[in-house]
């Protein structure tokens, strides 16, 4: 054997045996980093699922005062309603005893 093929030989098992400590020492980091990826993952999933309750627990209560103001709103247009009712009826009212010729003719003209 030459000294050309004992040097790559020589040359061949010391680059070998560093590329396999190297090689080694990576998948060991790949492990060890795919571990905390799996960790960081799991915390991650259970946040998520800490949003998602907390997002369907806000979803129920904006539905809730939804409804609630829409109660409230509907109720109000029905006071409303009712008060202007009132207010018309006391008008015809005062109008007539203040005015009853006015209301006589009012009735005749419409009769």
């Amino acid at each position: 054997m030459s000294i050309e093929d004992q040097i790559r030989t020589i040359a061949k098992v010391e680059l070998s045996t560093e590329f396999e400590e190297i090689e080694a020492r990576l998948k060991a980091a790949c492990r060890k980093d795919n571990r905390q990826i799996r960790e960081d993952l799991k915390g991650l999933t259970i946040k998520l699922e800490e949003f998602t309750v907390q997002m369907e627990d806000l979803h129920q209560r904006i539905e809730k005062l939804e409804e609630e103001m829409h109660n409230r709103w509907s109720l109000v247009v029905k006071l409303r309603k009712y008060t202007l009712d009132q207010l018309m009826s006391e008008y015809k009212r005062l109008t007539g005893q203040m005015r009853p010729e006015l209301e006589e003719s009012l009735e005749n003209v419409e009769t």
